[in-house]
């Protein structure tokens, strides 16, 4: 049994790259309770630059996580600092097209923040973004 303070081991880069895929797969399919669960490991064991990187993009799709459960307030907590934690690696970042996800991710904030709770049913879930990712841009 490892005991509670014992740090994780680094992940290698390949398997930083894989489960960052894996996340994005998961974020464009609306499976963003995975997403978040997926990338949750990479960002614990990240000692480096990434942190809030990782930890942005958990938090967006926790966000979304929320949203399609119907709870506004849950959604509109996770996205603000998402967007804060994000900015900083515009444009892109490991080949995730970051500043796409910024204004996709910050207009869907803004639309539910004029909604507000009672109106939450009318957001429009198409406007729901995908995360623009190509490998070969690292």
């Amino acid at each position: 049994l490892m005991s509670p303070n014992t740090t994780l081991p680094p992940l290698t880069e390949d398997a930083k790259r894989e489960a960052l895929a894996k996340a994005v797969r998961e974020f464009n399919s609306w499976r963003f309770y995975d997403c978040h669960e997926t990338l949750e490991d990479v960002w614990r064991a990240e000692a480096g630059d990434l942190v809030d990187f990782y930890q942005g993009i958990i938090k967006v799709a926790a966000g979304f996580h929320h949203l399609l459960r119907g709870n506004h307030k849950g959604t509109v907590n996770l996205l603000g600092p998402a967007l804060t934690l994000l900015e900083p690696y515009r444009p892109t970042c490991l080949g995730v097209n970051v500043q796409r996800l910024i204004d996709e991710a910050g207009a869907c904030y803004q639309r539910l923040r004029e909604l507000g709770p009672r109106r939450l049913s009318e957001f429009d879930r198409s406007a729901l973004p995908q995360i623009d990712y190509g490998a070969a841009l690292q």
